[in-house]
């Protein structure tokens, strides 16, 4: 099937075939492949982001559980999410429903999922913008939720990307597939990533649940009013610890939107106090961290390297990839743990006073 067959069906699920195909553009991926996303244009001017998936390949990565999970059962909660983010009027892409009134559309072996698209300018980020990333996070983790999660309507949110209660089996479960493999070299870092695992699951049912994004960074935000920025692309989004959110966003903030992919080195962190200082100021206006979210602040700030470190473990030793790519993606790994406690430290001299 030709990529214009697939969005053909996939648009008809939203009484919206007769849009021009100039209109519609690719995103990523293609329907040569288990996904592909689309920007398209309505003749109003509006625009949304529809994301298709195939419902016979596995759940995404990021996304994946040890236990069985559908990919409809995995967009749906990525799409209530936002459900539940509209209902609290919280500035977000806002779910565009099917014209049976659905959250997810069926067409063929195709499973979409559209959202409006939030308009607004890139970020770099200035420390102006960081301070209004920090505000836009603090308010999300503030959302109220019902007691277990449960909404009335279209279902509760899924679990985020990094919720413990998938991310910490899973991730376990992939580092000891590979733990007879793993070089010398490696065992200081399957070391770290075991403790801020463990420190997470141990600390979880004392620090609070709330809606989380689940990766904040420069390319994920637009500058959507001049005091402002909305956050995008959700799907690691969902039930999770606002602090493991607040931790991998003040890693995260250290990195500019225009990083080029060819230079590894660009990627690796060092700790920048006024960059956190802004992240962290603009959170703490809106929202105040528990004693037991400070204590676990170091162990969040290390635990989404935790979850990446043993994805790439398995893909380099059990898929057997290496090579340039493969030793940057660790090369950053290390720097990520090498940086986490400084991060976390200055993060705290912000958010504790």
């Amino acid at each position: 099937m030709t990529d214009a067959a697939v969005v053909g069906r996939l648009l008809d699920e939203y009484h919206e075939r007769w849009v021009a195909p100039s209109r519609i553009r690719v995103l990523t991926g293609s329907e040569h492949q288990a996904r592909v996303t689309y920007l398209v244009t309505l003749p109003a001017g509006a625009a949304h982001v529809l994301r298709a998936f195939r419902a016979d390949e596995p759940v995404p990565v990021h996304g994946r559980s040890a236990a069985d999970q559908t990919v409809a059962d995995w967009l749906t909660g990525r799409a209530c999410t936002l459900a539940m983010l509209a209902d609290a009027a919280y500035p977000a892409p806002r779910p565009v429903r099917t014209r049976t009134g659905e959250l997810i559309g069926v067409a063929g072996p195709w499973l979409s999922w559209a959202t409006t698209f939030a308009p607004g300018g890139p970020i770099e980020p200035t420390l102006a913008q960081l301070r209004h990333v920090g505000t836009a996070l603090g308010h999300l983790h503030a959302v109220a939720m019902l007691p277990g999660g449960d909404r009335i309507g279209d279902g509760p949110p899924g679990l985020a990307s990094l919720h413990p209660a998938i991310a910490v089996p899973a991730s376990l479960a992939r580092l000891d597939g590979v733990k007879a493999a793993l070089p010398d070299s490696w065992r200081a870092m399957d070391a770290q990533f075991r403790a801020a695992l463990s420190d997470v699951a141990a600390a979880a049912a004392a620090v609070p649940e709330t809606i989380v994004h689940g990766d904040v960074w420069a390319r994920n935000a637009v500058q959507s009013s001049p005091s402002g920025v909305t956050l995008v692309d959700w799907e690691t989004g969902g039930r999770g610890l606002a602090v493991i959110d607040l931790g991998t966003a003040l890693l995260e903030c250290h990195l500019d939107a225009a990083l080029p992919d060819g230079e590894p080195s660009r990627w690796l962190i060092t700790p920048s106090a006024d960059r956190i200082a802004a992240l962290a100021d603009g959170y703490a206006a809106v929202r105040t961290l528990s004693a037991a979210e400070l204590d676990l602040l170091p162990a969040a700030v290390a635990f989404s390297a935790a979850v990446v470190g043993s994805v790439h473990f398995d893909l380099a030793l059990a898929g057997h990839v290496a090579g340039p790519a493969m030793a940057a993606r660790l090369a950053r790994l290390r720097n990520r743990l090498a940086v986490a406690a400084e991060v976390a430290a200055l993060a705290r001299a912000r958010l504790s006073g």
